[in-house]
């Protein structure tokens, strides 16, 4: 007796991929260039191959069942194994240059290996990675010395020469220290900050002048690296966003006043329409919204 052999479909794996980093069925279609009824249609097909749910929705979210969580290791895998292969068997190569800046905490974030699966899928690109303060990256895209830089900056912030800012996330700002650390109410505030010019140190110096928080200064430094060693340290207190925080470090909730928010942003220089700069574009984008 002949048995079908049963097939994963691609096209409904990216579907199911795109509907999870969307967080539902509206950026998954926006991403796919499809209508809603579609994705969802694509899903309900995924699931009735597979004969088990892959989604559920609570009070406001799309929640990944158990077989979900599952299935979604092996799609990544997949679909990245099908573009790899279709980079590889193409007829041109993408040549070029691209010179990429990126904020250190962005770049302790997935970066090198995204860039290490770009690198593999367009061997023809020469890659230049600058890692440095948001506020010096923002200058150089400006000049023209950069063609692409992922950093954070303020909300409602604009370009100068014809650059453009593309947002990818607006994120919490949050306030965090060692679960050992004891906060003196009426002592002046420890703080652990990035040296002067930085978007995270004047939000939180200009929050604790509002309430009128006495604070001190314990450590400033351009290293993220000595930041995080001071902080689980239990010497002071710093402020981070909520999306690369790490396991030991603790949010502090109350006690301390609110932080405004902070946009993540993909930058690019003016008249940067190379074929090189737009495929890392298009796979920094992918990335880092997910």
């Amino acid at each position: 007796m002949n048995i079908s052999p049963r097939n994963l479909e691609l096209d409904l794996l990216r579907t199911f991929v795109a509907v999870v980093d969307g967080g539902g069925f509206t950026r998954a279609a926006l991403r796919l260039h499809r209508t809603q009824s579609t994705v969802s249609q694509q899903l309900k097909r995924l699931e009735g191959k597979l004969g088990v749910p892959l989604l559920t929705r609570d009070t406001r979210n799309l929640v990944l069942t158990e077989r979900g969580e599952l299935l979604l290791g092996y799609a990544r895998r997949l679909l990245a194994l099908n573009d790899e292969a279709l980079s590889a068997l193409a007829q041109t190569h993408v040549r070029g240059r691209v010179r990429l800046g990126s904020a250190q905490e962005v770049a302790d974030g997935g970066l090198p290996d995204l860039l290490a699966h770009f690198s593999r899928l367009h061997p023809g690109v020469a890659l230049e990675v600058q890692v440095d303060a948001n506020l010096k990256l923002r200058e150089q895209i400006e000049q023209g010395e950069l063609d692409l830089a992922v950093i954070f900056q303020e909300p409602g912030q604009t370009l100068n020469g014809g650059a453009r800012s593309e947002l990818i996330e607006r994120l919490r700002r949050v306030w965090v220290a060692s679960p050992t650390l004891q906060i003196e109410e009426h002592q002046p505030l420890p703080l652990v900050l990035s040296k002067a010019p930085c978007v995270f140190r004047n939000a939180v110096l200009s929050a604790l002048d509002a309430v009128a928080r006495p604070w001190r200064i314990v450590l400033s430094t351009t290293s993220l690296s000595a930041m995080r060693a001071a902080l689980r340290a239990g010497l002071g207190v710093g402020v981070r966003t909520n999306r690369w925080l790490e396991a030991d470090l603790h949010i502090i909730e109350w006690g301390l006043p609110p932080l405004p928010e902070v946009d993540l942003v993909l930058l690019s220089a003016a008249d940067t329409a190379e074929l090189p700069v737009e495929r890392l574009r298009a796979a920094l984008r992918g990335a880092m919204a997910s």
